[in-house]
């Protein structure tokens, strides 16, 4: 029997060096590899507990998918109370699924090494980001970018912090290691947090993780953290308003010589004012900053969810064109040429791919296997730096016998510049500066280069002023144009106001992102007609309410709201409490209330007694069941008391109660809208206000002088009298 001839050997892969020049010591020398049910293309990443590979999961239908493996090092192998930890955060990371946050797939071991598998996200990490602004001479990070960054952290984490697990119990999770590393934004736009939920509240102190090195960035620690105490979801609340701050005012916030240094600056010092750095900002973007940075956990936001809404009723205020499209194109334009470059190699791997596929389909059309040079050479093209897509078009054109392709829409056309200038001053400095109707970045003064000539309308805008407008054209003979303005106060007479009632009662009230001090019903003066206003309404256990109102000058709206309950979790009940007289105090679990019927009480499943009384009338005591889940009724009529008899004189009357008003006489300089517990008292003076007894807030607002709020407290029949003035 004759031998078969010998086959003619494939050609050799064009720019592959020979295999024996292959650098042993490349971690990618040997890639493509097997691991378990993956196909390891390249090393990405090496740290101190595990190394990140770019991988490709193939299912048995031919679906295919780029994942990261992140494969824990072999010294940590051996180390079995870390691989306990490791493995069940990362399966508490598992569960986790949300637009921004980088999923997990899959948890485990295969060769004798522990892993994660993970989403592969296309796009760059913030601290990526600032570096390559500062390759291109980007200055200033633009705001309506890091806010919409902001933003997308700030939904990752309230989902997040609020997961439950099947038993509808709250899983306490906690990132630890919120920083610039661990959040990706992508070439389309979306943000994304990775590393995500390693940690649940009561493991929140800082472990040492076996290799040296701490849980957690510590220039993005909170001062929980530094200090090594037990987290919860604010301190991750801390990290991303350190990000806020950086991203606003373009310094770091904390940095010392060393880490101990770092630390104690975050403990100890004193933080500095983000206007301070950045006069450009906000002073409602400073508050909400320095909110999520208050060194008292109590006094910062209490949720992610609650600086979310305060961001988005910033922008909307502003009028901030925050969207994922224009992030997107944003850092596509400054990863441009990597992206350029990125389309290059792919087309160099096409031609790669289809002489690969050619080899395996005369392979396998004379019954052989691959020649061991062809994987040689692609190992080889691999250890010469060929970057990641290119191997991957290999490895799929090997494994498919065809070509894969990977497309990608063109760069966005860059934004037309020009020679125009318009250079703006105002009097009083700090406004905001519109053009055509767009809200800029910028406040007074301010110039705004690179325009392209043309018409523009001109506004500016402060608060407690008349809007200012003009046209103004520039020109090839023209490009330039200096603006001076000077504002005029808007007079009471020209000042709107709204009525504002829900249902239920006793929502807080915030207009254009600042606190009122206001909970409903009450009165908003003094506002500046014919702009945008934001209105939110929030009260616990009620879904937040957004509302837009623009008013004309002189014009007074009533506003009337229906709140909307917040869903039962199986652990919470509602009892909805009606008394007669209407007026009559409520004590519940021991506390209590003045507000007026129908109560309204959110509160944990159980028994709970309830107390009943006013002046003239019996008591009542009564005790309540209250079901998980479900929202209870209840009503309690009080029967009067007998009328005592009148003596002689007729003159004599009940002595005072403990429950029997009082009054406030109240006045100021100059005059101010007086409001009491929410309530619009009037214009001062104010006189013989009736008030229950207890403490009181009262807020006098004059629109030139001012704002002022005090605490009174009225004992029971005791006549109360105020004077203040204001800007004092």
């Amino acid at each position: 029997m004759s031998e078969a001839p010998a086959r003619a050997a494939p050609p050799p892969i064009p720019g592959a060096p020979k295999p024996e020049e292959i650098d042993p010591t490349d971690p990618n020398a040997n890639m493509p590899a097997r691991f378990g049910k993956y196909t390891l293309i390249r090393q990405i990443a090496l740290g101190g507990m595990a190394e990140l590979f770019l991988a490709l999961q193939r299912s048995v239908a031919g679906f295919e998918k780029l994942i990261v493996v992140k494969r824990v090092l072999p010294h940590l192998a051996k180390d079995e109370s870390f691989i306990e930890m490791l493995l069940a955060e990362a399966r508490i990371a598992a569960t986790l699924n949300h637009p921004n946050i980088a999923q997990v797939y899959d948890v485990g071991r295969a060769d004798g090494r522990y892993y994660i598998a993970m989403e592969h996200v296309h796009g760059e990490d913030l601290r990526s980001l600032v570096r390559q602004m500062k390759k291109k001479d980007v200055t200033s990070f633009p705001l309506e970018h890091a806010l919409a960054i902001v933003l997308g952290c700030c939904a990752g984490l309230a989902y997040a912090h609020d997961k439950r697990d099947l038993d509808g119990e709250p899983m306490g999770i906690v990132h630890r290691d919120v920083s610039p590393q661990n959040i990706l934004v992508t070439f389309t736009g979306d943000v994304k947090l990775v590393d995500f939920g390693i940690a649940k509240a009561g493991r929140g102190q800082m472990e040492d993780t076996g290799s040296g090195q701490l849980k957690g960035k510590v220039p993005y620690m909170s001062p929980e953290q530094a200090q090594g105490l037990q987290l919860d979801n604010r301190s991750d609340i801390f990290s991303l308003g350190i990000m806020l701050f950086e991203l606003c005012t373009g310094r770091r916030l904390f940095r010392g010589q060393n880490e101990m240094e770092t630390l104690r600056k975050i403990v100890e010092d004193e933080y500095p004012r983000p206007r301070d750095l950045n006069p450009n900002l906000s002073p409602r973007l400073e508050e909400i900053i320095l909110r999520s940075l208050e060194k008292d956990r109590t006094r910062r936001y209490q949720s992610a969810r609650d600086m979310q809404a305060d961001l988005e009723d910033y922008i909307r205020s502003e009028q901030l064109k925050v969207s994922a499209l224009s992030l997107g194109t944003w850092i596509s334009d400054l990863f441009r040429e990597k992206l350029e470059a990125q389309k290059q190699m792919l087309q160099e791997g096409r031609q790669l791919a289809e002489i690969i596929a050619a080899q395996i389909e005369e392979s396998q059309r004379e019954g052989g296997s691959l020649p061991e040079g062809s994987l040689s050479g692609v190992r080889a093209r691999r250890a010469s730096k060929v970057p990641w897509i290119l191997l991957v078009l290999v490895v799929l054109a090997a494994a498919a016998g065809g070509v894969w392709f990977l497309t990608r829409p063109p760069p966005a056309p860059v934004a037309e510049v020009g020679p125009g200038v318009i250079a703006l001053t105002s009097t009083p400095p700090g406004a905001a500066v519109w053009l055509d109707g767009n809200r800029r970045a910028e406040r007074t003064p301010a110039t705004i280069a690179e325009l392209p000539v043309g018409r523009y309308q001109v506004r500016l805008t402060h608060p407690g002023y008349a809007p200012w407008d003009q046209q103004v054209d520039l020109t090839e003979a023209a490009p330039r144009a200096e603006l001076s303005a000077t504002l005029e106060r808007v007079t009471a007479s020209n000042l709107a106001a709204i009525n504002v009632t829900t249902i239920p009662a006793g929502a807080r009230v915030l207009f254009d992102g600042r606190e009122t001090g206001l909970v409903t019903p009450a009165t908003i003066p003094e506002i500046q007609p014919d702009i945008d206003h934001a209105l939110s309404l929030s009260l616990e256990g009620y879904v937040t309410r957004n509302e837009t109102v623009n008013l004309a000058a002189g014009q007074t709206t009533d506003l009337r709201l229906d709140l909307e309950r917040t869903p039962l979790t199986p652990g919470e009940a509602i009892l909805v409490l009606t008394v007669d007289p209407a007026d009559a105090r409520v004590q519940f679990d021991g506390e209590w209330h003045e507000s007026g019927s129908p109560f309204e009480f959110r509160v944990p499943a159980r028994t709970y007694r309830i107390t009943v009384t006013k002046t003239g009338y019996h008591s009542i005591d009564r005790t309540v069941q209250l079901r998980g889940g479900q929202i209870a009724e209840e009503t309690i009529e009080l029967r009067r008391r007998a009328t005592p008899p009148t003596g002689r004189g007729g003159g004599e009357t009940e002595p005072p109660t403990s429950n029997e008003p009082g009054s406030l006489t109240f006045n100021s300089t100059p005059w101010c809208n007086v409001t009491i517990d929410g309530q619009s008292a009037g214009q001062t003076p104010v006189v013989n206000f009736r008030l229950a007894p207890g403490r009181h807030t009262v807020v006098c607002s004059n629109p030139t002088a001012g704002t002022e709020r005090l605490t009174i407290t009225v004992a029971p029949g005791q006549a109360v009298r105020r004077a203040i003035t204001l800007g004092q």
